[in-house]
């Protein structure tokens, strides 16, 4: 299996459910760069939805709120 992150190898290593009960669950690890995805994980992400205030929006520089420095000609 490959990293939906950066493409390396995928394991699989059980570990303890991370609400402290003894029951293993199987997640994979990117060999590559550590990502973790587990069965919560993955489906957390796929519910994460951009807020409906922001679709469709362009993104754009927000204004200093100080004026540049003008150089001093002398």
């Amino acid at each position: 299996m490959a990293c939906a992150r950066c493409g390396g190898l995928l394991v699989q290593e059980p570990v303890y459910d991370r609400e402290g009960s003894s029951q293993l669950v199987l997640m994979n690890r990117c060999l590559q760069c550590g990502n973790i995805e587990d069965p919560v994980s993955v489906r957390n992400r796929e519910q994460i939805t951009q807020p409906s205030s922001q679709k469709g929006k362009a993104r754009r520089d927000p204004e200093h709120p100080f004026p540049p420095i003008q150089l001093a000609k002398g």
